[in-house]
């Protein structure tokens, strides 16, 4: 009885680690497969002209820096990172010109003065 017991607990644990890397080895060829559709994906976006880049918030380098990781690594992963960052950029420049814009006395334009000429 107590050799069944050993037996039996002896291959679950065989079978839990076989069920481990069988798991393993699934996800990191899902993720590998993954990792080639997006590079096909991203190869296309490198079709695109400047201004069709441009639309979508990316530049040649981004393209081309995504290109650059490992064949293991998501180049889509990259674009989106550095999409964010640009953006984020780009909203706190623009937050810093209207703090400061608020701040400067404005320029009149010359229709103001033609107007006040007129007055």
């Amino acid at each position: 009885m107590l050799l069944m017991t050993i037996t039996a607990k002896s291959l679950s644990s065989v079978s839990a680690g076989v069920t481990r890397i069988a798991t393993i080895g699934f996800a990191g060829t899902l993720q590998f497969v993954r990792a080639i559709a997006h590079r096909r994906e991203v190869m296309r976006l490198g079709e695109l002209d400047e201004r069709g880049l441009k639309d979508i918030g990316l530049v040649r380098s981004d393209i081309d820096g995504a290109l650059a990781t490992s064949w293991l690594g998501d180049p889509s992963a990259v674009l989106a990172e550095r999409s964010r960052s640009s953006s984020s950029l780009a909203a706190a420049r623009r937050d810093h010109a209207l703090r400061h814009a608020g701040s400067k006395p404005m320029l009149a334009s010359k229709a103001d003065i033609a107007v006040a000429r007129c007055a």
